[in-house]
């Protein structure tokens, strides 16, 4: 019992936080970052085993986001991390330096 009044100590209010991925400002972030690093699209498909551009090309209008998977290959391809793909209104930070490979 005292274990768990003890954790009940150390454990942070919950609160909600409101946050949005902005697609078109994502998308263009993705295109600079993949045109920057001299991979082609069909180098990108390559690398994380999508099989048509188009997909690739989605991204970059904004029209989706690569799935988490996909996102965790581009980012360890592209030497960054994950908050430095994603463009996110509302008041979220990125834990940095929390994960490595």
């Amino acid at each position: 019992m005292r274990v768990m009044n003890e954790l009940r100590i150390l454990k942070k209010p919950a609160k909600r936080v409101d946050i949005s991925i902005n697609m078109e400002k994502t998308g263009a972030n993705i295109r600079k970052l993949i045109k920057g690093s001299g991979y082609s699209v069909r180098d990108i498909m390559a690398i994380t085993g999508i099989s048509t551009e188009q997909a690739v090309y989605k991204w970059y209008r904004g029209e989706s986001i690569p799935a988490i998977e996909t996102m965790l290959i581009l980012c360890n391809t592209l030497e960054i991390g994950v908050d430095e793909l994603l463009v996110v209104d509302g008041d979220f930070y990125f834990l940095t330096g929390a994960f490595t490979w």
